[in-house]
């Protein structure tokens, strides 16, 4: 504590403000000096420190039931819809296997080149997504189809009735 005179002659109790400033001036001090760091860093460093979160909305793939896959199937043009999610059930569960999983394969697909293919998972063919392996199921069914037409059946328009029977 500190007296001091005032403009009576008096003395007077005077605060000391010295401590206060000087913790005042090593408070600043430490700021300055960790605003100097933070500026030299890389600047891949300040990218990671302004990052924002975005969240984007995925659009739904085929629902993995009897009813998803037959209408997507449908929707798709395939031929005898029933009998492709009969087989869907069996080789993957309706796409609860391994490969169902973890492939996106619905149908025990063998991998081959095509444009719905995105890889290989083993000997199996690799889906982005489930609507691609149908997609790749009824390009292969369109496929066989063609061979069918004036080999097997008798009918020339064989092919053609099938596909119109829902």
């Amino acid at each position: 504590m500190l007296l001091k005179i005032n403009d009576e002659l008096q003395l007077v109790r005077h605060r000391d403000m010295s401590k206060a400033f000087w913790v005042s001036v090593f408070i600043n001090f430490v700021l300055g000096l960790g605003l100097i760091y933070f500026s030299q860093l890389p600047e891949k460093i300040k990218y990671i420190i302004q990052t924002k979160t975005i969240t984007t909305e995925v659009v739904s793939d085929v629902v993995l039931n009897d009813s998803g896959i037959t209408a997507e199937l449908t929707n798709s043009g395939a031929v005898l819809a029933a009998m492709a999610c009969a087989q869907s059930k069996i080789e993957s569960n309706h796409g609860k296997s391994n490969v169902g999983k973890a492939a996106k394969n619905l149908f025990g697909i063998t991998y081959h080149k095509c444009n719905f293919v995105a890889g290989k998972h083993g000997v199996y063919a690799k889906y982005d997504t489930y609507r691609d392996c149908i997609k790749c199921y009824i390009h292969i069914q369109n496929r066989y189809l063609k061979k069918i037409d004036g080999s097997y059946a008798s009918d020339p328009s064989y092919v053609q009735t099938l596909k119109s029977i829902k």
